[in-house]
C-alpha cells in the first residue's frame, strides 16, 4: 500500500513576540519617515524663499526703506547688498581661529559700518578673513581713512540671539570672539543694530576671489537645502516599516495539517 501525505495548508497565527517587536519598529520607522517627509516640505519652501532673496530681489542699497517696517529683517535676511557708509574702526573687533587659503588660521574682521537712513545708525559688517601678521599693519592703514566705503556682499539675519556672550581675548589690541554676535556687540557699541549683519564679499556680484586682497571677504554662497535628501531619507525609512511588516507575516504563517 502506498502511504497518502495529508494535506497542508498555511494559516495566519501572530505570535505575541513578533508581533510587538514589529510593532515598535513599524511605530519608530513610521515617524521618522512622517518628520522627514515634513522636512522635505519645510526645505522646499526654503529653497524657493531663499532664491527669492538671494537671486530675484534686487540688491539693498539702503537700509532707509524697510526702516519702519514690522518685518524688517525678514525683508532683509539673505539679500545681497551694496551698502556705502564709513567703517567705526574704533569699535573693531576680531574672529579668531578663521581659516583661510593654504589651511591658514587668522582672524576675521568685524566692523560697524556707519549708514544713514537704517532703523539703527550702524550695521556689523564681517570684512573677511586677514592672516595674523598683517592684522596690525591693516588696522593701521584703516584707521588712516577717513572716507566713506562702498562695500557689497550678503546681508543675514544673526543666529546668535543670546546678549551675554563673552570675548575670548585679545589681539592686536582688539576684542576677540568665536562668533559674530551683534546682540552682544550691541551692548557694548552704541547706535549697532542687534540683529543684523553684513559678510561682506566680491562673491555677491559674482566676483572670483582675489588672493592678493587682505581682508579676503569670502563667505559661502547662501546654502540652499536639498530636499531630495530628506524625500529620500523618509523613503528608507518606509522601506523600513514595510520591511519589518513583511517579516512579520512571513514569521505569522504556519503550516498545518488540514
Amino acid at each position: 500500500m502506498t502511504e497518502t501525505t495529508a494535506p497542508q495548508k498555511k494559516v495566519f497565527r501572530p505570535r505575541p513576540l513578533p508581533t510587538v517587536v514589529a510593532a515598535i519598529i513599524v511605530a519608530v520607522t513610521c515617524t521618522a519617515g512622517t518628520w522627514q517627509m515634513r522636512r522635505y516640505h519645510e526645505q522646499t519652501a526654503l529653497t524657493i524663499w531663499y532664491h527669492q532673496q538671494y537671486d530675484v530681489l534686487p540688491p539693498v542699497t539702503s537700509l532707509q526703506e524697510t526702516a519702519q517696517a514690522k518685518d524688517r529683517l525678514e525683508q532683509l535676511h539673505f539679500r545681497q547688498a551694496r551698502l556705502t557708509g564709513k567703517l567705526d574702526m574704533a569699535h573693531a573687533q576680531l574672529l579668531t581661529a578663521r581659516v583661510g587659503a593654504g589651511n591658514q588660521v587668522g582672524y576675521d574682521v568685524i566692523v560697524p559700518l556707519e549708514v544713514a537712513g537704517g532703523a539703527h545708525p550702524s550695521v556689523l559688517v564681517n570684512l573677511g578673513w586677514v592672516p595674523p601678521e598683517k592684522v596690525p599693519a591693516w588696522l593701521e592703514k584703516q584707521r588712516a581713512e577717513t572716507g566713506t566705503v562702498t562695500l557689497k556682499g550678503r546681508l543675514r539675519v544673526s543666529d546668535v540671539p543670546v546678549a551675554d556672550a563673552q570675548s575670548v581675548g585679545t589681539f592686536a589690541g582688539l576684542k576677540t570672539w568665536m562668533h559674530p554676535v551683534p546682540r552682544t556687540l550691541a551692548t557694548l557699541i552704541p547706535g549697532l543694530d542687534p540683529d543684523l549683519l553684513l559678510e561682506a564679499g566680491e562673491q555677491a556680484t559674482g566676483n572670483v576671489l582675489d588672493l592678493n586682497v587682505i581682508p579676503r571677504a569670502i563667505y559661502s554662497y547662501p546654502i540652499h537645502p536639498e530636499p531630495s535628501q530628506n524625500f529620500s531619507y523618509s523613503l528608507q525609512w518606509f522601506g523600513m516599516a514595510l520591511t519589518a511588516i513583511a517579516v512579520w507575516i512571513a514569521l505569522s504563517r504556519e503550516v498545518i495539517k488540514a
